[in-house]
């Protein structure tokens, strides 16, 4: 989990209409990871070269190499840091960096969309836990 401090939160603002666009990308990052799942990650650059979103494909290389835990943390935690991007480009960087901690460790895809969708804030976590409940109750 990355660690927030007035820098970085600062650097998340964004409009209620930008979070919108984050559902589909958490969507996104949910299909790659299953994907990973099924496939398995190799030590290759062409495996994630499809990958449009430059930090996301970045830590998934750096997940191919077998690095995890506290090491991974802390260099997705300095991308962020020297990261020129604000608002929903940060913050889509961010629940990213989730992704691939969550990836690296190994978690399946509800623990994960736990993880991410707080960035979504809580009424549409809320939302999207309470339907995701519902659909697999049937």
């Amino acid at each position: 989990m990355i660690y927030w401090n007035a820098d970085l939160a600062a650097k998340i603002s964004c409009s209620r209409q930008e979070m919108e666009t984050l559902p589909p990308y958490i969507d996104h990052l949910i299909e790659v990871s299953k994907a990973v799942g099924q496939s398995g990650i190799q030590p290759t650059a062409d495996q994630f070269s499809s990958e449009k979103d430059a930090f996301f494909r970045y830590g998934l290389l750096l997940v191919s190499e077998g690095l995890a835990g506290e090491i991974l943390e802390e260099i997705l935690t300095v991308l962020l840091y020297v990261s020129d991007l604000k608002g929903i480009e940060f913050l889509r960087q961010c629940v990213a960096a989730e992704a691939i901690l969550s990836i690296a460790n190994g978690e399946d895809q509800d623990i994960m969309l736990r993880r991410l969708l707080p960035y979504c804030g809580i009424d549409k976590a809320l939302t999207a836990m309470t339907k995701r409940k519902s659909d697999h109750a049937d």
